[in-house]
């Protein structure tokens, strides 16, 4: 069975997040200093991520989704969003804003700087990734065009809320096929 994307990144947070090692990264794990070597894939929202390195699709007349495939695109330093190939501009932009603004909040106890991971953009106006601490550990989030411009309208560690998805009409490709809803169970989503 398939694995949504939300799910997915919850899963990747959670485990990153709890061994509260100082180890290094592994081979796994995404780094924040490699572009994409390829050219982005020409894809429509129905077709499942490669299993193999994916490379980002680029959206067409008939698509909007960009999906950066299982690695996502890791976003440590305001020109890593260069690496954003295909999505908005403006999408860039808050990203990078986003990312300063994190990274500007001193902690004590999380001393490393903070990430923002990028999986899928839809051009259209929604986006889905996550924030993530090194050595903290860190949430999915889902982003919304709202009133001409980008903004965070759901962050957890669990499934997004169905409320939300519904709110700010989110498409299945950006925001997964599952939700929770307010009295704790899943649906599918739509």
């Amino acid at each position: 069975m398939r694995r949504t994307l939300p799910a997915a990144i919850v899963i990747l947070l959670l485990t990153a997040g709890c061994g509260g090692t100082d180890e290094p990264k592994g081979a796994d794990e995404p780094t924040t200093t490699s572009a994409p070597t390829t050219e982005p894939t020409m894809t429509t929202p129905t077709t499942p991520a490669p299993s193999t390195t994916p490379t980002p699709t680029q959206p067409t007349k008939a698509s909007t989704l960009i999906d950066y495939g299982d690695d996502e695109i890791t976003v440590a330093r305001a020109g890593d969003v260069a690496k954003l190939s295909g999505a908005p501009e403006d999408f860039k932009a808050f990203i990078a804003a986003d990312l300063q603004r994190q990274q500007a909040i001193k902690d004590k106890v999380c001393t490393e700087r903070p990430e923002i991971h990028v999986g899928k953009v839809d051009t259209r106006g929604w986006a889905a990734g996550g924030i993530f601490i090194p050595q903290c550990g860190g949430n999915a989030a889902l982003w919304a065009k709202v009133a001409g411009g980008w903004r965070e309208v759901w962050g957890g560690q669990t499934l997004p809320d169905c409320a939300v998805l519904e709110k700010y009409d989110f498409p299945a490709g950006v925001a997964g096929g599952e939700c929770g809803t307010a009295d704790g169970k899943t649906r599918r989503y739509p």
